[in-house]
């Protein structure tokens, strides 16, 4: 970790401690019996919790617009339509509404405790996928080395968001009937989501602050100058 991040490392540290105090408000209703109360249910549409993930996504989007001026590199444009197609589809429910059209058109059934809703909303989230890996791995592969590791690691924390809101998302669909499981489940899932959006902020948040790596051709041509800091380092 290079000392510009280790900088921002406050950054994460605000951000995952917000998460789990929603976490705490979360559990703390569940437990209460006050589920009632909307607000503080992290599960609920416009609730203080969804909007901090608004924040986060609107974050991210400012951070890599910023990214494309700062090292002048249009690549990063794909980082910004990738999470302002996840901060569009949270605001006004993409999936959710366009796989209750696809589903009531198609006609799908539901089966293996999942409703026919469900399967419409998997296959939208499928052809979104399947668009942002078309616009990234042609990104990755004209990208810069500098660019590539960012692609990396993006890559492994959106995993981390897929992996909680699609897979689990299914699981807790699947294991709907076990109430007892409801709030464990509700952890697991949105939980994750909020930790790994987190990280995902940290992340965009820092790489305004860390110097890009020169190639090597043009450290190659610093350390030929005569007087240069690189040449007095040898």
């Amino acid at each position: 970790m290079n000392l510009e991040r280790r900088r921002s490392i406050e950054v994460l540290f605000l951000l995952v401690l917000t998460d789990l105090v929603i976490l705490a408000f979360h559990v703390g209703a569940y437990a209460l019996g006050d589920q009632d109360d909307w607000y503080w249910s992290m599960t609920e549409e416009r609730s203080f919790g969804e909007s901090f993930q608004y924040i986060k996504e609107l974050w991210l989007i400012f951070s890599f617009a910023a990214l494309i001026r700062i090292r002048s590199n249009w690549l990063y444009l794909a980082f910004c339509l990738l999470f302002l197609y996840l901060f569009v589809d949270d605001i006004f429910q993409l999936h959710e509404r366009l796989g209750s059209m696809i589903a009531s058109t198609a006609n799908f059934q539901g089966t293996l405790g999942l409703r026919a809703i469900d399967f419409g909303e998997l296959l939208v989230s499928a052809i979104a996928g399947l668009f942002f890996v078309v616009v990234l791995g042609g990104s990755y592969w004209f990208g810069s080395k500098t660019f590539r590791r960012v692609c990396q690691r993006v890559l492994i924390l959106i995993s981390g968001l897929v992996f909680c809101g699609i897979a689990l998302d299914v699981l807790h669909s699947v294991l709907k009937r076990f109430s007892w499981l409801e709030v464990w489940l509700d952890v697991l899932e949105d939980g994750g989501e909020m930790l790994f959006m987190s990280a995902l902020c940290w992340y965009g948040i820092s790489l305004l602050r860390e110097k890009e790596t020169p190639p090597l051709e043009a450290l190659k041509v610093l350390q030929s100058q005569p007087g240069s800091p690189l040449q007095r380092q040898r």
